[in-house]
């Protein structure tokens, strides 16, 4: 699907507020309020938009650990033995293959760094992972 420049500015607008109405997104594109709406079902439709979500200020009421643990497999294990393992964790939220070393990356959010080092060991001690290792985010810089 080629997406124009309406559809673009559509984007850009729920980019920087996704719980704007469909009256004023139509009104900062330039269209009906008809027209923005079937935009946004068909960008839904076709997986353009695939969902709203919601990212913590740093004024968020309780402060959550986020760290990125790098995973190594050992040899001969498959990607499909671990990832499945992997997504039933508590405190995992992303889970990312990659080409090379490491095998995988996963993001994690914890209470503190007791839950964190918990969750690490946890990792650990699935069969066929070799190492975890865990990087704490100190600050987000967002695009």
């Amino acid at each position: 699907m080629k997406l124009d420049e309406k559809d673009e500015a559509l984007l850009a607008a729920l980019g920087r507020n996704a719980r704007a109405s469909v009256v004023d997104l139509a009104r900062r594109i330039g269209l009906s309020r008809s027209a923005t709406q079937d935009r946004l079902a068909r960008l839904e439709r076709d997986g353009v938009i695939a969902g709203y979500t919601v990212r913590r200020g740093s004024t968020s009421s309780r402060s959550r650990l986020h760290a990125w643990l790098l995973v190594r497999y050992k040899d001969a294990v498959k990607c499909a033995q671990i990832v499945p393992q992997l997504k039933r964790e508590r405190g995992v939220t992303a889970i990312f293959t990659l080409s090379g070393d490491p095998d995988v990356l996963v993001e994690v959010e914890a209470d503190d760094a007791g839950q964190l080092d918990a969750l690490a060991d946890r990792l650990r001690a699935i069969p066929g992972i070799a190492r975890v290792t865990s990087h704490v985010v100190l600050a987000a810089h967002r695009a």
